[in-house]
């Protein structure tokens, strides 16, 4: 073989691991958002003060508006997220790379627990956060104030009250959130950073290590839910909550998006 050809090669192989080094690590940012913004609400015991579906599934068309659309790994980013609920419970997850991740969280409101799921090609790992745990978990996010519109926005079939969310960083951009108080999740609340306002959202946007993901609800079904649903399967490892954290924070280090 010529050192040409041998060059091209080394060059080739050189370009493929980058790529697939810089999907995971988009993969890792995005199970990271998981933990953020999925619920609204004020600090009652009721994310709809009782009305809606009290059991269903809730799933989100996920778009990347500021990732070069000629990407070819955009098609391997999760394009969907589903969210089940019952009884205080719900479980979020997400799936991308044609099914080699996995990511996602149950959610026990009553007790206040959360078993944070993540599966990368052949690794499984589960850990369970607390309320002390949580809190650690979004220590970083940036403060911010929200501002209730004038305007409203039927999402999924529900209508939604709208608010802006502006940070007193410029590192994060301001936000629209649509909100609706028509579904019932009894204390959602609990491990959301945006405990400011009642209701499950339904269109939103997160940003996290560069990149930013939108939320928009495509649909709501009033599933009959199976407790069953709300199980880690248990080929999952359980490690603590710093090595969850530190196995995707060490990931970041030098990655520009």
């Amino acid at each position: 073989m010529s050192d040409e050809n041998l060059s091209f090669t080394d060059y080739f192989f050189e370009r493929i691991t980058t790529y697939f080094i810089q999907l995971v690590l988009r993969l890792l940012v995005f199970a990271l958002v998981l933990v953020s913004l999925v619920s609204c609400e004020s600090d009652d015991n009721s994310a709809s003060g009782g009305k809606g579906i009290s059991q269903g599934t809730i799933v989100y068309n996920v778009t990347y508006p500021y990732l070069d659309s000629n990407d070819i790994g955009l098609n391997l980013l999760p394009q969907s997220m589903e969210l089940t609920f019952k009884d205080g419970f719900y479980r979020v997850e997400s799936v991308g790379g044609m099914g080699l991740f996995v990511a996602g969280y149950v959610s026990n409101n009553k007790e206040k627990k959360m078993d944070y799921f993540l599966k990368v090609i052949s690794s499984k790992f589960v850990s369970r956060f607390n309320e002390k745990g949580v809190k650690k978990l979004h220590k970083d996010f940036p403060s911010y104030q929200l501002k209730k519109l004038d305007s409203t926005r039927v999402i999924a079939g529900y209508e939604c009250q709208g608010y802006r969310v502006s940070y007193y960083s410029n590192i994060v951009q301001d936000h629209n959130v649509w909100v609706t108080r028509d579904i019932n999740i009894p204390g959602m609340n609990w491990c959301s950073p945006f405990p400011k306002v009642k209701g499950v959202m339904l269109g939103y946007q997160v940003q996290r290590s560069g990149l930013v993901i939108d939320f928009s609800a495509d649909v709501v079904r009033n599933d009959s839910i199976s407790m069953e649903s709300f199980k880690i399967p248990i080929k999952y490892k359980v490690i603590s909550n710093k090595a969850l954290v530190r196995k995707m924070e060490e990931a970041f280090i030098g990655f520009d998006y």
